[in-house]
């Protein structure tokens, strides 16, 4: 995520996540609670070892009618979040996620969203972003009765240790979204059958008084996209 999502990631740059040291952790702290949920993937190279791209997926869970509950990213957003930036991000993502509305569009209760899928600057053009999506979807299909390689609090390692046990989700996903933020990952979610729904624009996005824009250069966008599953 430090070198594969985070410098490259328009919403990252646009919202200066990428500027910011503490607010990366923050960034890494919803992936190790997210990876609970037993969806996330990683690409490792099979002559040295090491990560060369990852994924994470969370299991979103439609609320109970008259229920009040929040999604995760907000609760995220509203007990976690420290830095402006992160804050901005986190707000982004409920924002958008808020206007494809999925649940409803789909008429389903639970769905695997997307959330950050990075590549090391040395391993791309190798296909592993379209691998680890195509992957993403097929354990999304796979998905039951719970995660069949689960992960606890004490398999973060001790950098998470101070997380709080949650219940994982059980219900099986309907259906996988995503926030396109780049063109390759737009071509790639295409490309596996992916519904483009709805196209946001970051030249009226304004962080820290001035236009996304400015950072990202004009007619930079992000997507809202799903494939039923």
């Amino acid at each position: 995520m430090r070198e594969g999502f985070v410098p490259n990631a328009a919403t990252c740059i646009a919202l200066e996540v990428d500027k910011d040291p503490l607010a990366v952790e923050e960034l890494l702290e919803l992936c190790a609670d997210a990876a609970l949920d037993g969806l996330s993937l990683v690409a490792v190279a099979t002559d040295t070892g090491e990560v060369a791209a990852t994924v994470f997926s969370k299991l979103q869970e439609k609320p109970t009618p008259g229920s009040t509950e929040k999604t995760f990213v907000e609760i995220f957003n509203e007990e976690r979040c420290k830095r402006p930036s992160t804050k901005a991000m986190m707000d982004f993502i409920v924002d958008r996620d808020a206007k494809c509305n999925y649940f409803d569009r789909y008429d389903v209760d639970c769905f695997c969203e997307i959330m950050f899928l990075g590549t090391k600057p040395e391993h791309r053009q190798k296909g592993l972003a379209k691998l680890l999506l195509k992957t993403s979807v097929d354990v999304a299909k796979k998905f039951k009765e719970g995660p069949f390689a689960p992960l606890t609090i004490a398999d973060l390692g001790p950098e998470y240790a101070f997380m709080k046990p949650r219940k994982p989700i059980t219900k099986p996903p309907q259906l996988c979204s995503a926030l396109w933020s780049s063109v390759a990952t737009k071509k790639c979610g295409d490309s596996l059958g992916f519904t483009a729904l709805e196209v946001f624009s970051y030249d009226d996005l304004i962080y820290n008084g001035r236009p996304c824009s400015d950072r990202l250069g004009p007619g930079v966008t992000c997507e809202g996209a799903a494939l039923k599953i």
